[in-house]
Parts: structure tokens; C-alpha cells; sequence
């Protein structure tokens, strides 16, 4: 569950984003944060557990590998990760932003165990930035309680 300090990262965050995917949608809490500042969200989740009748919200009940084969949305601004990611996530991540942009890990927490169950947010920025490193400028920060943030911008 996000945290009340989680809440109030994405929001500032997201504060200049216009077109924002979400990975990982769970009670909805995350979503609310990220519409408030009047953007498009575009959230994926295999299950539909919440409801949110919000404006500006596509939601997608599926995993993340058929969203990508089945849906084509592109030129997001702001992404924000709260599930688990494979490099096939990733490398669709990085074809659908645009050249400059910013990507939240949720679950993140920088000097606890570094396994996929126990740190998720962790091990999802590290395969992220694996697979973003030859292409992009990145810089790293923490907030919220939870919150890993990359600011990537394309260099080449």
C-alpha cells in the first residue's frame, strides 16, 4: 500500500507530466495521486480490484507483456512502477516515453535484501537501468518512504 508520503512524492513528481503509465494499478490509491495534477493515466494491473471512475483514466486489466502486444500508446512523460517488471517491460518502457522523462520504482528500499520478492522496487530500478544505461543520461533519488525515482534523459 502507498504510503501518505509516497502520495505526496507522486504528486509532486508528476506535477509537469501530461501523459503518465502506470505498472501495477493495486488499490487505486497511486492512480488518484498521479490524476491530480489533471494528466492522462494510463494504468495496467492483472487484477481489477478497485474501482475509480476518475476523468483522464485508462485502465487495462491484463498483464503488462499482452498491454504491450495488444495496445500501441506512446509519448508518456512520467511512468510510475509498482508491480514486477521483466526487461521485455523495460525495453517497451523505453520505446513508448519520450526522450526526456521520469520513472518511479514503488517497494523501494535502497539497503534492505536485494532479492525480487523482499525489494522489488529495487530489483525492478536495476534491471531498468541495465537496460537504459548505453542510451540515456540517468540520475537517481529517493522519496516518499518508498520511492526510487530516475530521471532519464535520451543522449544518443
Amino acid at each position: 500500500m502507498i504510503s501518505d508520503d509516497d502520495f505526496k512524492f507522486l504528486l509532486y513528481q508528476s506535477r509537469d507530466a501530461f501523459k503518465i503509465l502506470e505498472i501495477g494499478t493495486g488499490t487505486g490509491k497511486s492512480t488518484a495521486a498521479l490524476r491530480l495534477n489533471n494528466s492522462d493515466v494510463y494504468t495496467i494491473d492483472r487484477n481489477d480490484i478497485f474501482e475509480y471512475n476518475g476523468l483522464n483514466v485508462h485502465r487495462f486489466i491484463c498483464e503488462s507483456k499482452d498491454y504491450w502486444k495488444d495496445h500501441t500508446h506512446d509519448g508518456f512523460d512520467f511512468v510510475f512502477v509498482d508491480g514486477s517488471i521483466t526487461k521485455l517491460d523495460c525495453e517497451e518502457i523505453l520505446k513508448r516515453t519520450k526522450d526526456s522523462f521520469k520513472i518511479v520504482f514503488h517497494d523501494y528500499m535502497p539497503n534492505e535484501d536485494k532479492d525480487p520478492g523482499k525489494n522489488k522496487g529495487w530489483y525492478n530500478m536495476k534491471i531498468f537501468k541495465e537496460t537504459a544505461l548505453l542510451n540515456y543520461a540517468i540520475t537517481e533519488q529517493l522519496g516518499g518512504s518508498h520511492c526510487g525515482m530516475l530521471v532519464l534523459k535520451k543522449d544518443k
